[in-house]
């Protein structure tokens, strides 16, 4: 099987499993555990993992510096979108993506490759983000809701999640280690989410999934990116990929801990 479709077919799946399966924790434990479980590694690391497999350990590595900035506006992506949305669904959602891709593909041009000021930029984008939804919008976290689920509600999710997840991977395959790291950070995983969430439960649901989640998102992802800097080097794709998440998954239980006691 050629290696790009391979690679098509396994963001498929694990794009739409992970969208999938942090809509439904979700609703069945509150916004907060959810948002934090769907902010965990996937797309990121499918692309960074095929990058090193179909290029080399060191292309990868030299991908993973422009990440933590880029994953940083795509928190802020949901940040613009929430401010919008209060004129149209549909409206908040194409124009903050096109501030992403503006910001984003600027940063190509400039040919961005430090990592100090991409964690720089990562923080920044943060602290706006998280400043627009917490404490200026006073968004507030909701508990679990009640579905049954159909076969039919699932396999929407995992079909919808799974093919924006695809076109991140489209839009990655457009060449060079900067491009391929920018779009390694779409947000395809917060765009999957909102849609999903809004049309189940309406905005103030998805408003307080999202909220964590680009806490979650922007962190989890950022941390995993670098590790996998470091660790592919030294130990290879394979054992550098899950030494990467396992060093995520700590970071993540830590943002939990952030989120049960310091967000509303």
């Amino acid at each position: 099987m050629d290696i790009f479709a391979l690679k098509l077919i396994l963001t498929f799946i694990v794009g739409g499993l992970w969208i999938t399966l942090g809509t439904i924790i979700a609703e069945k434990y509150g916004t907060k555990i959810g948002g934090v479980i769907a902010g965990l590694p996937s797309t990121v690391a499918v692309t960074l993992f095929f990058i090193g497999w179909t290029q080399s350990a060191q292309f990868a590595s030299q991908s993973t510096a422009i990440v933590p900035i880029v994953t940083g506006i795509s928190g802020f992506f949901v940040a613009v979108y929430f401010l919008l949305t209060k004129k149209s669904f549909f409206f908040a959602l194409i124009a903050s993506l096109l501030m992403w891709l503006v910001l984003s593909l600027t940063l190509v041009q400039l040919n961005f490759n430090n990592l100090l000021y991409s964690i720089i930029g990562l923080i920044f984008f943060i602290v706006i983000s998280y400043f627009i939804l917490e404490i200026k919008s006073k968004v507030k976290s909701e508990g679990k809701r009640i579905i049954h689920y159909t076969a039919t509600q699932l396999a929407f999710r995992g079909t919808l999640g799974g093919s924006i997840m695809v076109l991140g991977v489209f839009l990655a395959k457009i060449g060079g280690p900067l491009i391929g790291g920018a779009f390694a950070a779409f947000p395809a995983m917060f765009l999957g989410t909102i849609i999903i969430t809004h049309f189940a439960h309406g905005k103030d649901f998805s408003a307080a999934v999202m909220k964590v989640m680009v806490l979650s998102g922007t962190i989890n992802v950022s941390v995993y990116a670098i590790a996998v800097r470091y660790f592919y080097i030294l130990f290879g794709l394979f054992i550098g990929t899950v030494l990467s998440f396992a060093v995520s998954l700590v970071t993540g239980y830590l943002v939990y801990l952030f989120v049960l006691k310091k967000m509303s």
